[in-house]
């Protein structure tokens, strides 16, 4: 590979260093016999991506190298792709264990709203052929009016799709998310290049928002990517210098709700708890090791976060402090409810789980006008809306 591009906001020797991270890493993964394995050792250049963990992108001259790491198993490899020009005379040589994904896409098919949102702001949905879970999409999402067109398929459940609908469609690549011990079932019998998608399991905000560089490769589109990441990576850091200036106290914060008599609360080490402290938040589980979520009753909750100033919750719909009351009487132990500081995004009508992959700044910016309204006097707020009396 030639060098041919800098490590973004890197300086030389951090280039170097990085350089050299990528190609011991390689190596590692090359060797460690585990899954997804290859001979990467013989690939060497300055990476393109500055901040996600679990994925490498390097500029081999005629082919870009996608590198996804193994979000379960550190230090292997989950699976190597050569992204190469579709109008190419002919393959490039590339290390054993990469597969060839001709580029842009033109039939692809996407069984994430969060990715196929990104492709539109990319202006690249041409070359998207069919989505899974065509339901979960809001009547006046793009991707919901070319469902109705007939101009996008809906192969249905992303964990059960419709084979048939694939074969019809057929797909030059499939967008998937990767699980924990899982592969992806009958998909994989169809011989289509699998984009594995790990971007939800990146450990910070600004390293899962990069992956949309990922996608600008894909998609034809790795300038409009690149100005977008710079923009949302300028504007996340230049809000987390805002909620640090602070002079008011930092208010304690409790996330989501008892669901089937399970509280999951984020793991102190997770993306949302990043997000949090980034917002000027005390969050309760802060010391916690995790980078997953935390399985509590509500006991455990009360027992750690009674005194909450600020409860907020992601829900598909719009309760009331009665109705939740009603359901869970606990509830109104929670200082939060008693000061009538709850707030809800009602998933069912809000972009948030769209935009908190490659727009964490629109998020940030709306915890801190939760969390410290004082920073931020003329703005409303945009995924969250206090929760009603009755």
């Amino acid at each position: 590979c030639k060098i041919l591009f800098r490590k973004p906001f890197a300086s030389p020797m951090k280039a170097l260093v990085s350089a050299l991270t990528v190609f011991l890493t390689l190596i590692a993964a090359s060797c460690s016999g585990g899954r997804g394995d290859n001979s990467n050792n013989d690939i060497v250049g300055d990476t393109l991506t500055a901040h996600a963990e679990l994925l490498t992108l390097l500029d081999c001259d005629n082919y870009i190298a996608a590198i996804v790491a193994d979000p379960w198993n550190p230090g292997k490899t989950l699976a190597s792709y050569a992204l190469v020009p579709r109008e190419a005379e002919s393959a490039p040589d590339v290390p054993a264990g990469f597969q060839i994904v001709k580029v842009p896409l033109s039939r692809s098919v996407v069984d994430s709203s969060t990715n196929s949102a990104a492709i539109a702001e990319l202006g690249a949905l041409d070359g998207v052929a069919a989505v899974s879970d065509g339901n979960y999409y809001a009547p006046d999402d793009t991707i919901a009016k070319l469902i109705a067109a007939g101009r996008i398929a809906d192969i249905g459940s992303s964990m059960s799709p419709k084979v048939e609908t694939l074969v019809e469609v057929s797909p030059d690549a499939i967008l998937s998310s990767p699980y924990k011990n899982a592969g992806h079932g009958v998909i994989e019998t169809l011989k289509i290049p699998i984009i594995e998608c790990a971007d939800y399991m990146e450990p910070s905000p600004l390293g899962r928002a990069e992956w949309i560089l990922l996608l600008g490769y894909l998609y034809g589109n790795p300038e409009g990517a690149e100005a977008i990441f710079k923009n949302v990576s300028t504007d996340y850091s230049n809000l987390c210098a805002l909620a640090s200036s602070a002079s008011a106290p930092k208010p304690k914060v409790l996330p989501e709700m008892l669901m089937s008599g399970v509280w999951y609360v984020p793991g102190g080490k997770s993306y949302m708890a990043r997000m949090l402290g980034d917002a000027g938040a005390e969050y309760p589980w802060a010391d916690d090791s995790s980078t997953g979520s935390l399985q509590l009753d509500i006991a455990a909750v009360l027992d750690k976060a009674a005194d909450a100033d600020i409860w907020f919750m992601r829900n598909y719909g719009a309760p009331t402090l009665a109705s939740l009351s009603e359901t869970t009487p606990l509830y109104t132990q929670i200082k939060a409810y008693a000061n009538g500081d709850v707030y809800n995004c009602d998933t069912s009508r809000s972009p948030f789980f769209n935009d908190i992959a490659f727009h964490p700044e629109r998020i940030l910016s709306d915890f801190i006008t939760l969390f410290h309204p004082e920073l931020q006097p003329d703005a409303e707020l945009v995924y969250f809306s206090k929760v009603a009396s009755k």
